[in-house]
Order: structure tokens, then sequence, then C-alpha cells
């Protein structure tokens, strides 16, 4: 018989000083650690179902013949949506300079 042995995976995150202070004091007066408050946060938001955007969103790889590619069409369907609902944003470097980061 195999045991699993689940060890919670240790991150770094840079956050703005005066936003940790703020998640600190919070979590201070609810009594909980800030390591709760952020597993419960991350956990809320990958369980967020995100509206359909008429492409079927490659969850797993898929069974059949050829589930690989398969997979990559999916992949590609998805990245031409995002790119044609994006189009004339310019890029990821445009909209970290115009959010200021």
């Amino acid at each position: 018989m195999n045991t699993v042995i689940d060890f919670p995976m240790k991150t770094s995150l840079d956050l703005p000083d005066d936003l940790y202070r703020r998640v600190k004091s919070k979590s201070a007066l609810e009594g909980r650690a800030v390591r709760e408050v952020a597993t419960a946060l991350f956990t809320a938001w990958v369980e967020i179902r995100v509206p359909s955007i008429g492409v079927e969103a490659p969850d797993a790889v898929p069974v059949g013949p050829n589930p690989g590619e398969q997979w990559l069409v999916r992949w590609r369907a998805l990245g031409a949506h995002v790119a044609a609902a994006t189009a004339g944003s310019g890029g990821l470097v445009e909209q970290l300079e115009r959010d200021g980061r």
C-alpha cells in the first residue's frame, strides 16, 4: 500500500508594502493567518467559472486517437479568440506601461 503525503507548496510573492500591511492587519483582526487568507483567496479564484467566450477552454487533454493534437487545436482556437478580442490593445509591454507597472 502506497501512502501519499501531501506537503504544502512554498512560494514567495512580491506585494506592495502597504497592501501587505493592510492584509496582515485585517488577518490579525479576524484571528486568521495570512497564509490562511491567501489560501482561501486563491481557492476562490481558481474555482470561479469564467463566462463562455465561444471556445471551449482546454481543461484537460481529451481522449481520442490523437489527444495531443486535439488539445493543441483547442489551445490555438482559444488563442485566436483572445487575440481577436484584444486586437488594438497593444502587446503585454504596452499594457503594463499603461497600467503603470
